[in-house]
């Protein structure tokens, strides 16, 4: 916990002053232009051109069901702060973390003095740069940006109960102090913590709760793309039909339906990602490369990897080596 953060948000706000002397319903006019419709408007909160900003969650105030036209990231410092989304109560405690989607409809219960937390308001467009830091890789990262990128996502939050995980803690709060300090390289700083903290996030997935129109379906594709990224050796669709409960057909049809790719088509992008890692990282042979991966027959082997960047695993090799490849 950095103290210095720490104590500087316990300070009492001109808003929380307001609060504590009476005045303990939400002051509209700082959120929205348009308070009867409770939309909270990121004009309001971000400055201009900026994509990602940082506000101190107001104490002691009932803040009645609301939405917002971006993405919300909730951290608690310390105490608890209690959500209601869409329905489901939820009491986000000190070092956890709550994503909500735009227009997730919340209410929040109001806070104790000790009660501190952050909202980091983000436009949809600041996950390009996490997108660049996790790379193409990991599937399951880049799941969790797309529902916070798509306003029309049926995910309403990502939930995470990580109270005991020091490091997504200590990227959640160097998130906030680059932010709130006003560091150098604040932008830099900011894409790469974010990008590792959902890193970080991927160890935790298991732990995660999302509030989705259809949460068998949503959590269906999480299990799915966890087995692909552990499995993407030898695993098969009728494996993972047996797992899931799914015959292989209906498995199919609901993978293309929210990935937009086929099951093999997924388990070739994990399979390529990791031959290009191990071209650049290591001097194994080309063959030895191919059947870690799982494949056993060369020519096919070589002929997927030249439809898919163009060139064959030594010429890509030789530009790994100098440049990203393209």
């Amino acid at each position: 916990m950095n103290v210095e953060l720490l104590q500087m948000l316990k300070r009492i706000t001109p808003e929380e002053r307001s609060a504590l002397d009476g005045q303990n319903t939400v002051q509209w006019a700082i959120y929205t232009d348009q308070p009867q419709q409770s939309v909270i408007e990121h004009e309001k909160l971000l400055t201009e051109n900026r994509l990602i900003t940082a506000r101190k969650h107001t104490r002691f105030v009932y803040f009645p069901p609301h939405k917002h036209d971006y993405v919300e990231f909730f951290y608690v410092l310390s105490g608890s702060v209690t959500h209601k989304v869409e329905g489901i109560t939820l009491v986000v405690k000190s070092g956890e973390l709550l994503f909500m989607n735009q227009h997730t409809e919340h209410e929040i219960l109001p806070c104790g003095e000790d009660d501190i937390a952050i909202n980091l308001i983000i436009m949809p467009a600041f996950f390009e740069q996490v997108r660049e830091m996790i790379g193409q890789e990991n599937i399951l990262a880049e799941f969790m940006v797309n529902v916070l990128q798509q306003e029309g996502s049926a995910a309403q939050y990502l939930y995470f109960p990580v109270a005991d995980d020091f490091c997504i803690q200590n990227l959640a709060e160097n998130i906030v102090y680059a932010i709130l300090c006003k560091q150098h390289n604040e932008e830099q700083i900011l894409g790469i913590s974010m990008g590792l903290l959902f890193l970080h996030l991927l160890n935790a997935a298991e732990q995660a709760q999302i509030s989705v129109e259809d949460t068998s379906v949503n959590m269906l594709i999480l299990a799915v793309e966890q087995y692909i990224r552990e499995e993407y050796r030898a695993g098969t669709l009728n494996e993972l039909a047996r797992r899931t409960g799914y015959s292989a057909s209906a498995l199919s049809r609901l993978i293309k339906k929210h990935t937009g790719m086929t099951f093999k088509e997924l388990q070739t992008k994990q399979r390529m990602e990791q031959v290009v890692t191990l071209l650049r990282d290591t001097d194994r042979p080309i063959s030895e490369i191919a059947a870690s991966v799982g494949y056993e027959n060369q020519s096919f082997f070589y002929k997927r990897f030249q439809r898919e960047y163009g060139m064959n695993p030594g010429q890509a090799r030789q530009k790994l080596r100098g440049h990203a490849l393209s």
